[in-house]
């Protein structure tokens, strides 16, 4: 690729200019509402192969367009590059962004595989630029407060965490095909599994999984579950199910105690297993968006770029929870758990 504008040394200066790469439906709703919520931000520029989405991203935006994105990374002066667009073209469009100079944000899954994850990883070495796994749920008002109980050590000693997510409609589009990237173990994996892994407070051991697909059209499954083992003995259970009937987002279970969440508020259950009678009860509503504000993700970007303040998802934690859903997937095809290295 020829040399970019981008291949400058970075300036703190604001606004950040910012372009998104895929203008459907994430790019506009999630990531152009994020990016216009934080005026260290200021979109100039947006790239997507579809002509309406073009047309939109001008009507919408007031910013230039790109048919290619190498013609946006040629011709722009770039301080972050969003991408969003199908799965199976991240690893490929992130390494040409980090390649041109500019800092990288890439939507879920950001990699189909570990070996995606790592040529990205090691692109952004080569580039000594920034690249932004996007996991919307560390900044989810239910994860956020399930984190800080048992931060304060309210439930005794974690041996279970579970995490579900329901619901019930039935998709037509790429993501219920294997050859572009999609089915529901990789489109919510990051959403189901990579808390589990978070909480967990110990490396992953091993992994069982079972897919399904019940339906959609396609190849790809429409329901996932996984069991896990950790090595200092927590168990995991991730799922998600078509199911009419909602479950609770979380529950994790303690010696003293156990934590529940759904939509609205978490529950702090207290109680000696010599006395479960004796039960003591908190309840935290809950506000703010379910998977967290994009706003505020946008928020702390900028504060990374401008100020270098540490941004609380890195590539290497999101290769966590890639490995971890290939673990799941191989444990499905091969019928039996899959232990992971050390």
């Amino acid at each position: 690729m020829s040399p970019s504008p981008n291949q400058t040394e970075n300036t703190k200066r604001t606004p950040l200019r910012a372009a998104i790469i895929g203008y459907g439906i994430s790019g506009r709703l999630s990531h152009a509402y994020g990016l216009r919520a934080n005026p260290e931000f200021e979109i100039v520029a947006a790239c997507d192969s579809a002509e309406g989405n073009r047309q939109r991203a001008s009507d919408e935006l007031g910013c230039r367009v790109y048919d290619n994105h190498l013609d946006l990374l040629r011709s722009e002066e770039l301080d972050l590059v969003s991408v969003v667009t199908r799965s199976d073209t991240h690893a490929d469009l992130v390494c040409d962004c980090l390649g041109a100079g500019v800092n990288t944000l890439v939507t879920k899954p950001w990699a189909l595989d570990t070996g995606e994850a790592r040529r990205m990883i090691a692109a952004r070495e080569d580039s000594g630029k920034q690249l932004f796994p996007w996991i919307p749920m560390y900044w989810a008002p239910d994860y956020r407060r399930v984190r800080s109980l048992m931060d304060r050590d309210r439930i005794g000693e974690v041996f279970l965490i579970r995490r579900y997510y329901t619901d019930f409609r039935r998709r037509t589009d790429w993501q219920t095909e294997l050859r572009f990237g999609g089915g529901y173990l990789l489109n919510w994996g990051m959403h189901i599994i990579q808390p589990i892994l978070d909480l967990a407070g110990a490396p992953l051991a091993r992994a069982h999984g079972q897919l399904l697909q019940a339906i959609n059209p396609g190849d790809a499954e429409d329901n996932f579950l996984a069991l896990f083992e950790f090595t200092n003995g927590v168990r995991g259970v991730a799922e998600f199910t078509e199911s009419l009937f909602p479950l609770p987002s979380f529950l994790v279970q303690g010696t003293r105690g156990a934590i529940l969440a759904d939509a609205e508020r978490v529950i702090l259950r207290q109680a000696d297993p010599d006395h479960p009678s004796e039960v003591t009860e908190e309840s935290y509503p809950l506000e703010g968006k379910l998977f967290g504000d994009e706003a505020d993700i946008y928020r702390d970007i900028a504060r990374c770029l401008l100020d270098g303040e540490p941004f609380p998802v890195t590539p290497e934690l999101a290769l966590q929870g890639t490995k971890a859903v290939e673990a799941v997937r191989e444990s499905h095809l091969k019928g039996r758990p899959v232990d992971l290295e050390a």
